[in-house]
């Protein structure tokens, strides 16, 4: 048996060691990059968005250049671009404040978004101002775009080549011919999403129902009216057929309208008026003495005409102290009959009732003289009577029907995403007369509500999704997309996105 000094095997295990390091030099496996997933029975390479307000990227009443990168189509085609390019798929602005869409009359006008505040430490209530913005100018005006989605645009902006009824589309595509469908046909989508219905009901709503209901004739359709469901669903189908036409694997989705008359717009102001003048005992001194004027020019007219019958006459104005916190807010009703005292006619001008809707926007004026002096009612424009509350809650019926009618005769090629029903989930346990909150969705631990506030999924304007909002409406979209088109497409993660921010008092 051979020994080996010592120097020697350190030698030889140092080269044995070599020689099994370098023999048996092990190539890892690449670690495969994780994808969002696909699908397999459509392509979404070409995509495009028909919308309104819902997906223009609206928020806080207005749209700006930081939010418009969060609206519903920008957050779901981004999610599917896997490349690192900063695209952008809509139409857009370059301002920080934007335009207010819903309190300028003018494109020049420069009332800029809403901004919620705590007035001061001690309370938990915000109040809403506007902010200074700028006039509206598209800032990629005419570029090639995903996303066919503009403010307060309906079914009609995209069907009629005449139609000049929006103010917002002809900025983006100034000197086009043609529809706007047609502009959008010739892209050769080979997926759609429309969400269409929903602004055709909406601008009825907030203008109190003041236009006209079942309009037949387009030309003479304003953005206050309501077209048939006939008509509507004719419209609707226009748009699919056109889309599904340039191409015959084309493809395509379409939103239903969710009951929008429990969004905050319309409910966060609460019937009542004495939440805001109670503590202003000049002004409700004010407001008891002009109810009684009022009251007794009143009484006096059915002095003078004893033959009309008690249950025909118009109701009277209560202020007292034993129905406190019961003072409904005033309103002008042109139903109510016409009284002319000492040549003097006596406003049409009544109580709000508990079911019937104050607009947010209103809630403002409150606190000073609107809504509660018979002079100062607020107009039939400014809040929903129970008349026309049903009536809309009827139209969302029937427009989600034709929604469904249109479907259904694709042959397959489309599908429904029911989003209605998913907000009516978000809004399971809201009650109004009861002042019980909606319960909204979890996830992760953290809460999604139905509100305007903290840990809301509504923008300032009440009626726009803020970007936590739009996350969640993206993944229902994928989830229906996945269910529909044997997909496996990964969903986003809300509480990565923002929600309403509320400034502290200074």
């Amino acid at each position: 048996m051979i020994q080996l000094s010592t120097k020697y095997s350190l030698r030889l295990s140092l080269l044995i060691s070599l020689i099994v390091v370098t023999a048996c030099k092990h190539e890892f496996p690449e670690v495969p990059e994780e994808t969002i997933g696909k699908l397999e029975d459509v392509d979404l390479s070409k995509t495009v968005f028909l919308g309104s307000s819902l997906f223009s990227g609206i928020n806080n009443g207005a749209l700006t250049k930081d939010n418009a990168s969060f609206s519903i189509p920008e957050i779901l085609l981004d999610h599917l671009d896997e490349s690192a390019e900063d695209n952008t798929f809509s139409p857009n602005v370059d301002t920080e404040n934007g335009f207010n869409i819903f309190e300028n009359n003018q494109l020049s006008g420069t009332i800029g978004q809403y901004q919620i505040y705590f007035p001061s430490f001690d309370t938990t209530a915000f109040d809403r101002k506007a902010t200074n913005g700028s006039s509206f100018e598209y800032s990629n005006a005419s570029s090639v775009i995903s996303n066919y989605s503009f403010p307060r645009a309906q079914v009609l902006d995209f069907t009629e080549s005449s139609r000049s009824v929006n103010s917002f589309i002809p900025g983006f595509f100034s000197g086009s011919n043609g529809s706007l469908l047609s502009r959008i046909a010739s892209e050769q989508p080979g997926f759609f999403i429309l969400n269409l219905g929903y602004e055709d009901l909406l601008g009825y709503a907030i203008n109190g129902g003041q236009g006209t209901s079942g309009v037949v004739d387009i030309n003479n359709h304003q953005y206050s009216d309501i077209l048939s469901p006939a008509v509507f669903e004719q419209k609707l189908q226009t748009v699919a057929d056109a889309l599904l036409a340039t191409n015959p694997d084309s493809k395509g989705a379409l939103l239903t309208i969710p009951d929008f008359l429990k969004f905050p717009f319309f409910i966060k102001v609460n019937y009542d008026v004495t939440p805001y003048i109670i503590d202003n005992t000049d002004l409700v001194v004010n407001v008891r003495n002009q109810s009684l004027i009022f009251n007794q020019r009143i009484n006096q007219y059915y002095a003078n005409n004893p033959g009309i019958p008690f249950e025909d006459r118009r109701p009277t104005l209560d202020f007292s102290d034993d129905i406190q916190f019961q003072w409904g807010i005033l309103v002008e009703d042109d139903r109510l009959d016409n009284l002319t005292l000492n040549g003097t006619t006596i406003p049409k001008v009544r109580h709000i009732q508990r079911e019937e809707l104050v607009f947010f926007s209103n809630e403002s004026f409150l606190d000073s003289s609107r809504g509660i002096f018979p002079t100062n009612a607020l107009s039939g424009s400014q809040y929903l009577r129970l008349d026309k509350i049903q009536e809309l809650r009827s139209q969302i019926a029937a427009y989600n029907q034709a929604i469904q009618n249109v479907v259904a005769s694709s042959n397959g090629r489309l599908i429904m995403i029911d989003i209605a029903a998913y907000f009516e989930e978000l809004f399971q346990g809201l009650n109004r007369l009861l002042n019980q909150p909606a319960q909204g969705a979890i996830i992760d631990g953290v809460s999604f509500l139905p509100i305007t506030g903290e840990f809301g999924i509504f923008s300032a304007d009440g009626l726009n999704l803020n970007a936590r909002g739009n996350a969640l409406m993206v993944n229902q979209i994928i989830k229906l997309l996945n269910a529909s088109f044997n997909g496996n497409l990964k969903g986003i993660d809300p509480n990565t996105f923002r929600g309403t921010s509320i400034k502290l008092p200074d």
